[in-house]
């Protein structure tokens, strides 16, 4: 009797350490690292803003990057994009992106101009820190065909939403932020603003925010990223830009 108890009892131990092992394993949360960041040197990026820390290229490797006329252009190869599936069924985080490193609060603002054609040409401007944890404001052809505000916040998995239609080749759009609170927002003039998310994300030392462009199956893809503003400092109430928070300020170019 004793050594069918123990038998039992052994049983018992050996499972329980198969779902302690278990559940370790699905509780433990991936750890994701920064890709290493391309300072760009192939790149010339007089015209653009000097920007804290100065630009650098990320996944350069994807595509085809360039500044002219203080303009910045992204043209991604095919089988580019930044998203999460939620159900995990889809990872890929390859767009070429042009980051800075932020300094505290800040305001960014650009004119985001592209001919959406295919389903998923997408620009956007982007918060990244590493390969788990980014957010991106989209103007980007959505699988309905038409020019659409995108939003996506990937904390491991994407949460993405659609927002309005543009019926225009360019949008302005802005990312402002204020400790750990961020606003994404878009304007179809550069003047009246929209509150596109608002949402909570804790960046670490190591985020980036600057530009990015990715596409599905579209080579001729390409979008422009022009009257780049940067304002240190967030904007007197993160939910309504005024004019005055993305003005363009006297600063040096690169």
């Amino acid at each position: 009797m004793y050594a069918f108890v123990s038998g039992r009892y052994r049983v018992f131990l050996a499972l329980a350490g198969i779902l302690t092992i278990f559940t370790e394993a699905q509780v433990a949360r991936p750890q994701s690292t920064m890709p290493a960041v391309n300072p760009g040197h192939a790149v010339n990026w007089t015209g653009l803003p000097k920007l804290p820390g100065g630009w650098s290229l990320l996944h350069g490797e994807n595509g085809e990057t360039s500044v002219a006329d203080g303009v910045l252009r992204i043209a991604p190869t095919v089988n580019t994009n930044l998203y999460h599936a939620p159900d995990g069924g889809f990872n890929r985080v390859n767009a070429p992106m042009v980051l800075f490193a932020p300094e505290g609060d800040f305001t960014l603002k650009a004119k985001v101009s592209a001919q959406l054609l295919n389903i998923y040409d997408v620009g956007a401007l982007v918060l990244y820190e590493d390969d788990g944890h980014w957010a991106k404001l989209c103007f980007e052809n959505s699988i309905r065909r038409e020019a659409t505000i995108v939003s996506v916040v990937t904390r491991e998995r994407s949460d993405d939403t659609n927002s309005e239609t543009v019926a225009s080749p360019f949008v302005y759009m802005a990312i402002a932020r204020k400790d750990n609170q961020i606003t994404l927002h878009f304007s179809r003039d550069g003047q009246q603003w929209r509150l596109v998310r608002a949402f909570q994300m804790t960046f670490g030392p190591g985020l980036r925010v600057g530009f990015a462009a990715h596409t599905n199956d579209n080579s001729h893809f390409a979008a422009t990223f022009s009257e780049i503003t940067y304002h240190a400092g967030a904007p007197k109430n993160m939910w309504d830009l005024e004019p005055s928070d993305v003005a363009e300020q006297l600063h040096g170019k690169d």
